[in-house]
C-alpha cells in the first residue's frame, strides 16, 4: 500500500487506541510498518503522531526506540539492589514516559535481537516493562525491513506478532513527490523521477548505495553544496548508486538546455513547445517550481498547448503540493475542473500515455 495510505490507518489507530480505558483489551492492536528501507516509515509515524495531536488538541511525543541499536537491559531497565538489599529492583527504562501524551515507535523491530524482540511482546502485548506501565495516553507503533531486504532481521515469535496489524508499505512516485515539495526538495530531483519512475526505489541487497525516497532527497542536499561537476557525480552515486547518479546526471545536462523561463511564461502562447519528452518533464518540473497566483493563469496557458497531456497534469499537481493556496486561483480551478485531471495515469512517460488524450 502507498504510504499516505497507510498514515490514514496510523492515525486512525492512535486515536481509537487513545480512547481504549484498558491497555490490556482485546480491541488494543499495533500497527506494524513492513518495508523497504528508506520509504520513510519514521517521518509518516512523525507526522500522523503531530497530526492526531493537532486534531485532538493536546501535545503528543512520538519517542522512537530503535531496537535494534539497544541493548535488552537498556529497553527493560537496569535491575539495582533494593533499599534494605533484600532483593533487586527493576529501574524504569529512560525511554518510557512516566505521564502526557504520545506514541512509543519501537523501529527496527525484525532487526532486533531475539531477548530485545521480547521485551517487546511485553510492551506491544502488556503495555508495560516488568513492573512498570505505559501511562493510558501512550500507544505503540512499530516497523521494519522485510526479510526478503536482507537488512539483518530476525522471525519475529508469533507471541509478538499476535497483537500486530501487518501493513506492507511500498514505494509510490506521488506521494514521494507531493512529500519532496512540501519539504522543498530541489525541483529537478522531482522531475527526473517523474521521467524515470523506476529510479524511486530499486534496492540492491549488494550494494553499498542505491535509490530510495531517503537518498533522494539527500541528493538534493549536495546539489545545493556548489561542487564541479565530477566531484557532485561522485557524490551522488554514493547515495543513489552509479547507474542512478549517471541517469540522473544527464537529466541534469537537459535542464541547462532549456528554454528562458521567465520568457515562456511571460509569452506562453508565442514559445516554442518541447518536442523531447526529456525536456518537456524539465520545462514542466521548472513551471511547477516557479507557479504563483501572479503567473499561473500564463503558465497553464503553455501547459494546454502541450500535446502530451499528462505533462500539464503533473505540473500543476506539482504546484498544489509546494503552494495550496494556488487552489484559490481562478485559472488553477479551472484546470481542476478539465476531465484530464481527474483521469487514472498508469504509466507516467509520454511515450506510453495512451489514457485520457482528450483536449484540456
Amino acid at each position: 500500500m502507498k504510504l499516505s495510505q497507510s498514515q490514514n490507518i496510523v492515525e486512525s489507530n492512535i486515536n481509537f487506541n487513545m480512547d481504549l480505558s484498558d491497555g490490556r483489551d482485546a480491541q488494543y492492536i499495533v500497527p506494524m510498518l513492513i518495508g523497504g528501507s528508506g520509504l520513510g516509515k519514521t517521518t509518516m509515524v512523525k507526522e500522523a503522531t503531530a497530526n492526531v495531536s493537532e486534531k485532538r488538541g493536546v501535545p503528543m511525543e512520538c519517542r522512537i526506540v530503535s531496537l535494534a541499536q539497544y541493548d535488552p537491559t537498556e529497553i527493560a531497565g537496569w535491575t539495582i539492589p533494593s533499599e534494605d538489599r533484600s532483593h533487586m529492583v527493576r529501574m524504569r527504562p529512560d525511554w518510557m514516559p512516566t505521564d502526557g501524551y504520545g506514541v512509543i515507535f519501537l523501529d527496527e523491530l525484525p532487526q532486533a535481537i531475539v531477548a530485545c524482540q521480547n521485551i517487546a511482546a511485553q510492551i506491544t502485548n502488556e503495555r508495560r516493562v516488568g513492573p512498570h506501565h505505559l501511562p493510558d495516553g501512550w500507544v505503540v507503533v512499530a516497523a521494519g525491513n522485510r526479510m526478503s531486504d536482507r537488512a539483518g532481521t530476525n522471525q519475529m515469535p508469533s507471541h509478538l506478532k499476535d497483537r500486530m496489524m501487518f501493513l506492507e508499505i511500498e514505494a509510490d512516485l506521488d506521494d514521494t513527490l507531493a512529500y519532496f515539495n512540501s519539504v522543498g526538495v530541489d525541483f529537478r530531483v522531482n522531475s527526473f523521477l517523474r521521467f524515470r519512475p523506476e529510479y524511486l526505489h530499486k534496492f540492491d541487497r549488494d550494494a553499498n548505495a542505491c535509490p530510495s525516497p531517503r537518498s533522494w532527497e539527500r541528493v538534493s542536499s549536495i546539489l545545493s553544496w556548489g561542487l564541479d561537476p565530477v566531484c557532485q557525480l561522485e557524490a551522488i552515486a554514493g547515495q543513489v548508486g552509479r547507474a542512478a547518479a549517471a541517469d540522473f546526471n544527464g537529466f541534469l545536462k537537459i535542464h541547462e538546455t532549456c528554454p528562458d523561463i521567465d520568457a515562456l511564461i511571460s509569452d506562453p502562447m508565442g514559445s516554442d513547445i518541447a518536442e523531447d519528452p526529456a525536456v518537456a518533464y524539465a520545462i514542466t518540473a521548472n513551471l511547477a517550481f516557479r507557479m504563483t497566483d501572479k503567473n499561473a493563469h500564463n503558465i497553464i496557458k503553455y501547459l494546454m498547448r502541450l500535446p502530451q497531456k499528462e505533462f500539464a497534469v503533473f505540473c500543476v499537481k506539482d504546484a498544489l503540493s509546494r503552494n495550496k493556496d494556488l487552489k484559490k486561483v481562478k485559472a488553477v480551478i479551472r484546470f481542476e475542473g478539465r476531465p484530464i485531471y481527474n483521469c487514472v495515469l498508469y504509466d507516467f512517460r509520454p511515450y506510453r500515455f495512451d489514457l485520457c488524450n482528450q483536449n484540456i
